[in-house]
C-alpha cells in the first residue's frame, strides 16, 4: 500500500512538473487564439456562429473596446487573422504619402516576424506575399515574400491620425490596404466553426483538461521548428502532436497533476513581471526587447497576459508608470503634471503621445473624448523655453486646457509610446521625467 501511494504520488508531481511548463510554453498560443475567436467572429446571431480569416476587420477604438488590454489611440487600425495552410495571402498596401503606418505580422506564438510600413519598406504602394511555413509553389512576378513560421498569424495594420480631424483619412488610406488571393480573382477567405469553449471563457478560466486540449490542436496546427526536443517531453502527459490529446488515456494522478499545475502556471505568469526587465526612469519602467521572444517563454506568456501584440523595439518603445516621482500611486484624486524640458522632449522620428489607462488597463472615458496627449495633438501650447507642461487631472486647468490629459476618479496608469525610437531610447540613454503631484490645485484647476 505504501509503494502504491508512493507510486501515485510521484505520478501527480510528474505530471505537476511538466504541466507547468507546458502551460507556461502554451499559454500565448492559447490566448492568441481566443483573441482570434473574439476578434474575426461573423454575424453572432447566426447559429452556429462562424470565424473568417483572411479579410480584415475594423475596430473602434473607444472607452469600450476590451479586445486587447491598453489599445492605442494614436492610430487608426485594422486587423485579420491569416490561415495560411492552404495558400499564401497577398496584401496590398497603397502610398501613403509619407504618412506613418505599420503592417505588423505576429505568429500563433506570439511573435512579431514581420513589419512592413514607413520604417522598413517606405511609404510607397506595395505587394506582398505572405506565405505559410510548408508552403512550395511559384507566386507572381513583383511580389516581395514574407515567410511565416506558423500556418496562423496574425496581422495589425495601423495609420497614423492626428485625432478626430484627421480620422477620415486615416481612414481613407487604411481602406486602400486590401488582401487577396494569389490569382488576384478569387476571395482568400477561410470561414470556420468558432470554438464556443474559447469565446466564452478566458483562458485561466479554463479547466486543465481542456486547456491542454486546446493547446495541443493549436500546436499540430502550427508546428515550429527549433522546439521539437522541449515540446516532445509534454508527450509523458498526454501532449502528443501526432496523437492528439485524449484526457481518457491518462490517470488519474496525471489528471490530478495537471489540475494543480493549470492554477499555479497562471499564477506564475501573471506575477512575472521582473522577467520583462524593464529600465526604471523617474517612476517610469521602459520596456524593451520584446515583440520577439526565442527560448524566453515565461517572458513570452507574460507578455502575452498584459500586452498581447507587442511590437519589436525599432517600430515602438513603451514606458508605463503607475506611481509619481515619490512613488506613490496615481490617483484622480491628485492633480499632476508631467514637464519635458525643451531637450528632454523624447527623440522620435515617428511621433509620441501619453495615454491614460484605468487600473483595468482601458481608456478613460470623459467629456472631451480625449484619451492621449502627442506631439501631434491639435492646439498643443508650448512654454516660452520650448518645454512642454501636460495636466493630468480630472478637472480642466484654468489656463491650458489644450493641454490636459482627463484622469478618472480613481487609479490611473499612463503609457509613453514613442514610434520609431531614435538611438538615446535604443541603447537607454534617454530619462523619461517623473509625474509631479501638485499640491496647490487651486493654481491649475478651472
Amino acid at each position: 500500500m505504501q509503494k502504491k501511494s508512493f507510486l501515485s504520488s510521484y505520478r501527480e508531481s510528474y505530471a505537476y512538473s511538466l504541466g507547468i511548463q507546458a502551460y507556461i510554453y502554451g499559454y500565448p498560443l492559447v490566448i492568441m487564439e481566443r483573441t482570434r475567436q473574439l476578434q474575426s467572429t461573423l454575424n453572432k446571431s447566426v447559429k452556429p456562429a462562424l470565424t473568417a480569416s483572411n479579410m480584415f476587420f475594423y475596430p473602434l477604438i473607444s472607452p469600450e473596446f476590451k479586445d486587447v488590454a491598453a489599445p492605442n489611440v494614436d492610430t487608426v487600425c485594422c486587423f485579420a487573422w491569416l490561415d495560411l495552410s492552404q495558400n499564401p495571402v497577398i496584401l496590398n498596401v497603397p502610398d501613403t504619402n509619407g504618412r506613418y503606418y505599420v503592417m505588423q505580422i505576429i505568429d500563433a506564438y506570439s511573435n512579431t516576424f514581420s513589419n512592413i510600413g514607413r520604417r522598413t519598406t517606405g511609404t510607397k504602394a506595395g505587394r506582398f506575399a505572405i506565405v505559410g511555413p510548408d508552403w512550395k509553389g511559384v507566386l507572381p512576378a513583383g511580389l516581395k515574400t514574407i515567410k511565416s513560421p506558423t500556418n496562423t498569424a496574425w496581422l495589425i495594420g495601423r495609420v497614423f491620425s492626428k485625432g478626430r480631424s484627421d480620422e477620415d483619412e486615416g481612414i481613407k488610406i487604411l481602406k486602400q490596404i486590401t488582401l487577396n488571393s494569389p490569382d488576384c480573382n478569387s476571395s482568400p477567405c477561410v470561414i470556420k466553426p468558432v470554438n464556443k469553449l474559447l469565446l466564452d471563457n478566458k483562458v485561466e478560466n479554463l479547466c486543465a483538461l481542456d486547456f491542454f486540449k486546446i493547446m495541443t490542436d493549436l500546436m499540430i496546427l502550427n508546428p515550429v521548428t527549433g522546439n521539437e526536443s522541449f515540446e516532445k517531453q509534454f508527450e509523458h502527459i498526454g501532449i502528443n502532436q501526432t496523437y492528439g490529446f485524449d484526457a481518457c488515456k491518462l490517470d488519474p494522478e496525471t489528471i490530478a497533476g495537471l489540475d494543480r499545475a493549470a492554477a499555479d502556471a497562471f499564477s506564475i505568469i501573471s506575477n512575472s513581471g521582473k522577467e520583462v526587465n524593464p529600465r526604471l526612469s523617474n517612476g517610469w519602467m521602459i520596456y524593451t526587447d520584446v515583440g520577439t521572444y526565442k527560448d524566453q517563454f515565461l517572458k513570452r506568456a507574460f507578455v502575452a497576459f498584459t500586452g498581447l501584440g507587442a511590437n519589436v523595439d525599432e517600430e515602438v518603445v513603451l514606458s508605463r508608470t503607475f506611481n509619481d516621482d515619490q512613488g506613490n500611486r496615481l490617483s484622480g484624486e491628485n492633480n499632476y503634471i508631467l514637464h519635458f524640458n525643451k531637450d528632454q522632449l523624447p527623440p522620435v522620428e515617428a511621433f509620441w503621445s501619453v495615454t491614460i489607462y484605468d487600473q483595468n488597463f482601458y481608456l478613460v472615458p470623459n467629456d472631451i473624448n480625449r484619451y492621449a496627449i502627442a506631439n501631434y495633438t491639435h492646439g498643443l501650447e508650448y512654454n516660452n523655453d520650448g518645454s512642454l507642461d501636460i495636466y493630468i487631472q480630472r478637472c480642466p486647468p484654468a489656463n491650458c486646457k489644450s493641454n490636459w490629459l482627463p484622469a478618472p476618479k480613481d487609479d490611473f496608469n499612463l503609457v509613453l509610446r514613442l514610434y520609431q525610437p531614435a538611438a538615446k531610447i535604443l541603447n537607454g540613454t534617454y530619462e523619461v521625467p517623473g509625474v509631479k503631484r501638485v499640491r496647490d490645485c487651486k493654481k491649475i484647476c478651472v
